[in-house]
């Protein structure tokens, strides 16, 4: 079947993206049915169904609709990511965790778990590790760092586990990070070195869903960068507040840099301003 000639009906859109909401948070806008529909022709193509009310149906009544409805997550999610991306952020960050391991004094922290929310094919939960490996190398410190990578999108996280990635996403790295946290194994194909995917643990998470986000423990630092922006506000309450309770007391949550819980939520203390949002849970 030639799938881009399909056409999704108004009254299939909105039962399409309510049903999309419903599971993941993610809120279709009138302007993106476009995009929504590019997005899933190929699946009914994939599953040779006539037309999007055929696959809205599949997607309810099938016994296979758990399946697929993986596969509707897996089309829909944006996936744009990269290693060091938006370096001043993570500079914070780093500076962030200096502050948390000085701020202990004689309480020595043993353990620092850090989350990278919706980390896509793993850019950024393996970008935490080398700047951990960068500026925390010394054995004596003592401290097991943790890093959490979780995503909506199972084929992401299947991709982010082989840790396998190109020269285009690895644009920002130094031919001396290369070097050190990777290994080349063709011409535009670098695998990331054991000792840096050894830190990072990966699992499937709704962020919506507070029963989900607990199952992974409490956290130092939250990444939930360019994740927001896709949900309406009830659902950017919703992952605010889990986020929140996932949190030690004195944690910190980053936000994308045009990311802002202004209007959100009142939870947190904003301690960091201009273009490096930082919220601190007192």
């Amino acid at each position: 079947m030639e799938y881009s000639n399909l056409n999704l009906s108004d009254d299939v859109f909105k039962k399409l993206k309510d049903m999309i909401y419903e599971i993941s948070g993610i809120f279709f806008s009138d302007q993106k049915k476009y995009l929504l529909e590019t997005r899933l022709s190929k699946r009914i193509s994939v599953l040779n169904l006539s037309n999007f009310e055929d696959y809205y149906n599949y997607l309810k009544y099938s016994p296979l609709k758990n399946t697929e409805i993986k596969e509707l997550l897996n089309s829909i999610t944006t996936n744009e990511t990269s290693f060091f991306r938006d370096m001043p952020q993570l500079e914070v960050f780093v500076d962030v965790l200096k502050q948390i391991i000085q701020s202990s004094g004689n309480n020595a922290i043993k353990n620092i778990r850090i989350w990278s929310a919706a980390c896509s094919t793993g850019e950024e939960p393996y970008t935490v590790g080398i700047l951990i490996k960068e500026n925390f190398s010394s054995p004596a410190s003592g401290i097991k760092f943790e890093i959490v990578g979780t995503d909506i999108s199972e084929k992401v996280l299947e991709s982010a586990k082989k840790g396998i990635y190109n020269g285009y996403t690895l644009r920002n790295a130094s031919q001396a990070i290369l070097g050190k946290y990777f290994v080349k194994t063709d011409d535009d194909e670098y695998k990331i070195k054991d000792e840096i995917k050894n830190m990072t643990t990966f699992g499937n998470v709704n962020l919506i869903d507070g029963n989900e986000v607990k199952k992974y423990g409490s956290f130092d630092i939250v990444l939930c960068r360019n994740v927001i922006i896709y949900f309406d506000a009830e659902s950017k309450k919703k992952t605010i507040e889990n986020i929140y309770e996932s949190l030690k007391p004195g944690g910190y949550l980053f936000l994308g840099h045009s990311e802002s819980l202004h209007s959100i939520s009142s939870l947190f203390k904003l301690v960091g301003l201009g273009k490096t949002p930082l919220y601190k849970k007192e």
